[in-house]
């Protein structure tokens, strides 16, 4: 009988790149068994792993993530985004590798669904891809402006650093838009209870005054004539009113998500007088910020133009983008474009002049960034402080005028008894 042979294992070959404490950047090819195996000796060696990959000869076909995969994306927060940024940067720069890294996040997350993603994006790193490569799978979780700026940080190696400025600007765009949307739902909110008060008065308070009034016949006033015949009009026809309400939202949810829709909200945003500042001054916020971040990481003008279209957020922007692209083609200077455009505040764009003409355009748009969130706080204040007096008198005005409807007859009536 011939005895059995234990099987070997199977060795492979993988190229790395690692960085040591000092910055310095190395290079080369490690047979292992394993991926954690390089790793391991790497670390051994006082090194951090930056990419780890199968050779050419030894790679094998991946099986790549769904990148449209609607469910996890739908549930993956975007304070996920933030939170693995800055946890990631943390551990690398303590030396935690990223592969470490992303384990420990995915097992540490109350998110399920978060978890999920990030142990995809694991494997595949794991596997030997990029991790911006790996991200990019993911549009609907991960900014393009993300993507950018992690390709500039493997090609110079700076993975933590660039993990904690994009956690530092993920924070800032958080902040400044929870504000422009706390300050935009207080008219919602107002309008929302003055629609509840209405609604109340008119089906359970006017019913309790009905045989009142019917007892003056054409003596009540025309502004209480008109609110009982509203009323009887919902207690006859509640099912038709309230079909018309739910086509009303129904149809206003569809309009808004069509071009035609998008388009026309985008130019009341910019235009509607008291809230247009407010956003204008978030608009220079997001592309000032993003402009000067990407530009620093080395990210080409190109690239950076192509990126702002979906960083603004608003489709007006499109012709400011289209004719800065073209002059970049050109080879001209970009500050013309923003001096011509009406979205862009005039300080802003003459700071930006005086950047491109001096070659500090990076340092200047980040003064430009912090100039606009200052100019945004203060917009933000002054659009809450007229929104306010506005809503509480439109409010008046309705439930006043419904109580004046229901108080006049019988004032009208006391008279009568008097006299």
């Amino acid at each position: 009988m011939v005895p059995a042979v234990a099987e070997l294992p199977l060795t492979k070959r993988f190229e790395w790149r690692a960085r040591r404490s000092d910055g310095s950047q190395h290079r080369g090819i490690m047979e292992s068994e394993t991926y954690a195996g390089v790793v391991r000796e790497l670390r051994h060696q006082g090194l951090s792993a930056v990419s780890v990959a199968l050779t050419d000869l030894d790679a094998k076909p991946l099986e790549r993530a769904t990148p449209g995969d609607r469910g996890l994306s739908a549930r993956f927060k975007r304070d996920e985004v933030l939170s693995l940024c800055t946890q990631l940067s943390v551990m690398m720069k303590t030396g935690v590798s990223l592969v470490e890294g992303l384990e420990t996040y995915a097992a540490q997350t109350q998110c399920k669904e978060a978890a999920a993603v990030i142990r995809r994006i694991k494997d595949d790193v794991c596997e030997g891809e990029d991790l911006s490569v790996v991200m990019a799978k993911w549009p609907r979780i991960f900014p393009p402006v993300m993507i950018s700026l992690l390709k500039a940080a493997e090609a110079t190696g700076m993975m933590d650093q660039m993990l904690g400025r994009i956690a530092r600007d993920l924070a800032k765009q958080r902040k400044f838009t929870r504000q422009v949307k706390g300050a935009m739902a207080y008219p919602g909110i107002m309008l929302f209870v003055a629609f509840v008060a209405v609604t109340v008065i008119m089906t359970f308070v006017l019913p309790k005054f009905r045989p009142l009034f019917l007892a003056q016949g054409d003596k009540l006033p025309l502004i209480t004539q008109g609110l009982m015949a509203l009323a009887d009009s919902i207690h006859t026809h509640w099912i038709l009113w309230i079909s018309s309400l739910a086509t009303v939202v129904v149809g206003s949810v569809m309009w808004a998500r069509s071009e035609s829709g998008r388009h026309s909200l985008d130019w009341l945003r910019l235009n509607t007088p008291i809230v247009k500042n407010m956003f204008k001054q978030l608009y220079v916020v997001r592309f000032a910020g993003t402009m000067g971040t990407l530009l620093a990481a080395g990210v080409s003008l190109l690239e950076v133009v192509k990126i702002l279209r979906s960083v603004t957020g608003n489709s007006l922007y499109a012709g400011l983008w289209d004719e800065l692209e073209e002059r970049v083609n050109r080879g001209q200077d970009m500050s013309t474009a923003f001096l011509k455009s009406d979205f862009v505040p005039r300080p802003v764009s003459a700071m930006i002049n005086a950047g491109e003409r001096s070659g500090r355009l990076c340092e200047t748009l980040d003064h430009a960034a912090a100039f606009a969130e200052d100019e945004l706080d203060t917009a933000i204040k002054t659009a809450t402080s007229l929104i306010e007096p506005i809503m509480i008198l439109g409010m008046g005005v309705v439930v006043g005028g419904i109580a004046a409807a229901m108080l006049l007859p019988i004032f009208g009536l006391s008279k009568s008894i008097h006299t």
